[in-house]
């Protein structure tokens, strides 16, 4: 938390120029405008872990009765910040309560992600973020929490999610269907980050990679390169395979009852059953794009969807 806005703003590194322009006439306007009552800023650059190509995520209280009056007024002015290449607003659908987001592109790739609320309803602890404006002290600093811990429940559900998606991306290679392949293989990956983060002890392991990145860039799952795959079914099963072998290895980092919790008998259902589907290459025999077909089985006759 930080009440001295302007200084805040001018203390930003060399690098975030871009921001600290948008951020300056930000928070000219909330000064300027007699319904703005607070201005906070979140996520990577209220934790020091911006640089020149992050977005600015900004929360801003109006008085609750002038809300609907004041939005018109706010877009305008976060058009304005900088050369606009252009914006829209928007409805959350995860909130209930009255807000309005507005995203904007400006002409230097910075960005605007600013989230108008009514200032009582979120007024009160805000943990994580930097003040910049809030001159009626509505906004508290939190006392100090730990972090959420990361219980065998939450490691069984991830690695439970990790491993479905990986017997999806077998279930779509047999069927000839590479991009729902690979869409799986992609979702498998995010579980695995998820469960990398937490086995490292990375700070919101919830946010898996860009956690990762932001505290452990060069501590990643060894061979998570060989994960990535275009849409060659080949390529496309060589990579599941080998998030499956880090999936499971990633299990032996956690604490004994962690451990306990993980899935076996589906990872090793689902290992196996990556390990029985072959690609047989008909490209150049003149029979088309290479496809997978079971092991110990006939070749398919062609792809199906049932």
């Amino acid at each position: 938390m930080n009440l001295d806005g302007p200084r805040w703003i001018e203390e930003l590194p060399a690098g975030l120029a871009a921001q600290r322009a948008l951020l300056r006439n930000l928070l000219a306007f909330c000064q300027d405008d007699p319904d703005v009552r607070w201005l906070v800023i979140g996520c990577s650059l209220a934790r020091g872990a911006a640089d020149q190509l992050s977005d600015i995520d900004a929360a801003l209280g109006v008085d609750d009765d002038q809300l609907t009056a004041a939005l018109p007024r706010i877009r305008r002015a976060v058009d304005g910040l900088g050369e606009l290449i252009d914006s829209y607003h928007h409805k959350l659908p995860s909130l209930d309560m009255p807000h309005e987001r507005i995203f904007a592109q400006y002409a230097d790739r910075s960005q605007m992600d600013l989230v108008a609320y009514p200032a009582s309803t979120t007024a009160g602890s805000i943990p994580d973020a930097v003040v910049l404006y809030d001159p009626s002290h509505l906004l508290v600093v939190p006392e100090p929490t730990p972090p959420d811990p990361v219980t065998a429940e939450r490691v069984r559900e991830r690695a439970f999610q990790g491993w479905c998606a990986l017997a999806d991306a077998g279930k779509y290679l047999r069927r000839c269907s590479p991009w729902e392949a690979l869409d799986r293989l992609n979702e498998a990956r995010a579980q695995l980050w998820y469960l990398w983060a937490a086995a490292c002890h990375v700070p919101n392991p919830q946010y898996g990679l860009t956690s990762i990145l932001d505290h452990t860039p060069a501590h990643l799952p060894p061979g998570i390169e060989r994960t990535v795959s275009d849409l060659d079914p080949a390529r496309l099963l060589a990579a599941a395979r080998e998030l499956a072998d880090l999936l499971g290895t990633v299990g032996t980092q956690f604490s004994d009852d962690q451990r306990a919790a993980l899935p076996s008998a589906m990872a090793r259902y689902v290992i196996n059953d990556l390990a029985a589907i072959h690609v047989v290459d008909n490209r150049h025999s003149g029979g088309g794009p290479a496809r997978p077909v079971a092991a110990h089985a006939t070749q398919l006759s062609g792809c199906h969807r049932d």
